[in-house]
């Protein structure tokens, strides 16, 4: 299969299903994958960002090679799915030390944006209270970001809000 051609073909959740498991637990084939993801076209960034999350949701150790560059990427994506599906990997993926106050004020710029759309706020939501559970100081800028735009946010965004509200006021209670 040729990767960036089967990227290209169909933008659907079958073909990137196609695509990921064409791809396995392969690093060659999956650097064929970023480098589609990496590109300078944005319908290619697009589309190879929805197979790129399949693939490291089975094999999340192929992402390792490639975080500090997709770190960076998020300072300039060329399309939101490059965000989101980003920023959905790093939720849950472990970030190395040096790179995680980078992540952290990323993460921190898409919450406050009123620009943003809702899944990278939420999926930034997550990165910075993955890492509060680490450093709990950072939970009082999330919970302030938290409460701000609960009155007017989506139902995901309340309902992950809330949620780690409550978590957040249970576990510190001192920040009420």
């Amino acid at each position: 299969m040729n990767i960036k051609e089967a990227v290209l073909a169909e933008h659907s959740k079958a073909q990137a299903l196609r695509i990921t498991n064409y791809i396995g637990n392969s690093p060659k084939r999956f650097a064929k994958l970023m480098e589609c993801f990496f590109a300078n076209e944005w319908r290619l960034n697009q589309c190879a960002a929805y197979s790129m999350n399949f693939v490291v949701e089975k094999n999340p150790h192929l992402f390792d090679p490639y975080l500090e560059q997709a770190i960076h990427n998020l300072k300039a994506p060329k399309h939101d799915a490059v965000k989101r599906n980003t920023l959905r990997i790093l939720q849950t993926h472990q970030v190395p030390e040096d790179l995680q106050g980078t992540l952290l004020n990323l993460a921190f710029d898409f919450l406050a944006s009123p620009k943003e759309p809702i899944a990278i706020k939420v999926f930034s939501m997550g990165i910075i209270f993955e890492m509060g559970k680490k450093e709990p100081d950072l939970f009082h800028e999330l919970k302030v970001l938290i409460e701000d735009q609960l009155p007017t946010g989506s139902s995901g965004f309340k309902a992950r809000g809330k949620k780690y509200l409550k978590y957040i006021n249970k576990v510190i209670p001192s920040l009420d």
